[in-house]
């Protein structure tokens, strides 16, 4: 989670036009914890369409996930997916978890993000 790659992620999350469009009256802070060494935490903050990701933890979330750099790892190369991380107890998920039934449709378009920036950063992902 260099700053490099948050960077790139913040860059693609601004621009895609798919969560802007559904975002439009929706205010969300999802938070990402990875346990190594040090603790790691970035944030994706929604507001009413517009999207940032920051390397910190400086907004109370509304949803969080924690987990170790490994499955970090695994989720966004797409070798796990986050529901089976969570029930083999890889992943914790906390705040309100309704939040992810009742804006299912952010949740698609942040895969989407996923998606076009996997292949121009996971080298460099993985060698952190």
């Amino acid at each position: 989670m260099s700053d490099a790659w948050i960077d790139k992620l913040n860059s693609v999350a601004q621009s895609h036009l798919g969560l802007s469009e559904v975002a439009t009256d929706i205010e969300l802070v999802i938070e990402y914890r990875v346990v190594g060494e040090t603790l790691t935490i970035w944030q994706i903050k929604i507001d009413k369409g517009n999207t940032t990701v920051t390397a910190s933890g400086d907004s109370k979330p509304d949803v969080w996930y924690e987990t170790d750099l490994s499955t970090a790892v695994a989720l966004f190369e797409g070798t796990i997916d986050p529901l089976t991380a969570i029930i083999e107890g890889k992943m914790e998920i906390g705040g309100d978890p309704r939040v992810l039934l009742d804006k299912s449709i952010v949740f698609e378009q942040l895969e989407n993000i996923f998606e076009t920036i996997r292949p121009t950063t996971v080298f460099d992902f993985d060698r952190e």
